[in-house]
């Protein structure tokens, strides 16, 4: 158990105090698993974390159905310690996305986006640089657009941005591996940059995708002020380009069943005079007024070749008040 605890506060620099898992919680799992494994507590970047401590021989196949199952029934993150093993068992581990560690040698844990091998920090999925996920996308944007997110802590950013902490910490080991970052503190966590955010911005935008998920054009009218306006009517309204007809709006995910009703009603493209996007974050996160943030709205017309576009959203950069 100690040995377990120390592996994790040296490579990941924290401070984790454990506890045994109470009778209640043990209660609750199925009797052979109760008594196949040692169980401990931990709080690690404000995550409640199960360690299953496997005290016996095992198959993967199995120690995958136990963690899952306590998972399942506990709603914790579930993380298996294990005795030395060969690397190509190791590599089976991961293969099937079994959350482990092996005190000293290896720690996989994918719901936090870690892995780590002999004591150095890598990112899971080839350093997660080439993409970055839609909710750390929105996270820096709102630090470089709207306010900073330094001095909060994870539970507070979550707050703030109305996401759970889970993904917080997966934004955050992202943002620091890619260079974005330092993650601070130990009880509590913080991000601490050390780059303008300007800089910031020149670092993150290769990584960034174009925000909208999906669209649907409709005929009629529509007045909700939780829709931003997007697309040339936005980018019409930061720079001189003309506008255009068909009014654009942007949802944040989910919202499309709010959507609808006697005024206003599907059609095909080309007779609609309302275009819908479905974001893959929250636009009104994004921006105090109707409009959507101007980097999002870059992210959006950047692959655009048309020369009227191109030298709109140069336009738009170069006055940014970083």
């Amino acid at each position: 158990m100690n040995t377990a605890i120390k592996y994790i506060n040296e490579v990941l620099g924290s401070n984790l105090v454990y506890k045994e898992a109470s009778l209640d919680t043990k209660n609750k799992l199925p009797f052979f698993i109760a008594k196949g494994y040692d169980f401990l507590e931990i709080n690690l970047f404000n995550q409640r974390i199960i360690l299953m401590i496997v005290k016996n021989d095992f198959t993967i196949e199995i120690l995958r159905t136990h963690l899952f199952k306590v998972r399942t029934i506990l709603n914790i993150i579930t993380v298996a310690v294990l005795p030395p093993i060969d690397a190509y068992k190791r590599l089976r581990l991961i293969e099937k996305h079994i959350p482990f560690i092996v005190p000293g040698k290896q720690m996989y844990m994918p719901d936090l986006l870690i892995s780590l091998k002999e004591y150095g920090l890598t990112n899971i999925e080839n350093q997660q640089t080439l993409n970055m996920q839609p909710s750390a996308q929105c996270i820096l944007l709102y630090h470089i657009q709207v306010e900073t997110l330094e001095g909060l802590n994870f539970g507070m950013i979550a707050n703030k941005l109305h996401y759970n902490p889970m993904t917080i910490t997966r934004a955050a080991f992202y943002f620091q591996n890619s260079d974005l970052c330092k993650i601070e503190g130990t009880k509590e966590k913080y991000l601490k940059f050390n780059k303008s955010k300007k800089e910031l911005w020149a670092l993150a935008e290769p990584k960034m995708t174009n925000p909208v998920n999906k669209t649907q054009f409709y005929t009629g009218f529509i007045h909700n002020k939780s829709l931003k306006k997007a697309n040339i009517n936005a980018l019409a309204h930061y720079t001189d380009i003309n506008d255009e007809q068909v009014e654009y709006l942007a949802m944040r995910p989910g919202y499309g069943k709010f959507i609808g009703g006697i005024n206003l009603k599907p059609i095909d493209k080309m007779e609609g005079n309302i275009c819908i996007e479905e974001w893959k974050y929250d636009p009104e996160l994004l921006t105090k007024t109707e409009f959507i943030d101007p980097l999002s709205l870059y992210l959006y017309f950047r692959e655009n070749k048309n020369e009227r576009i191109e030298l709109s959203i140069e336009k738009l950069i170069n006055q940014i008040e970083w």
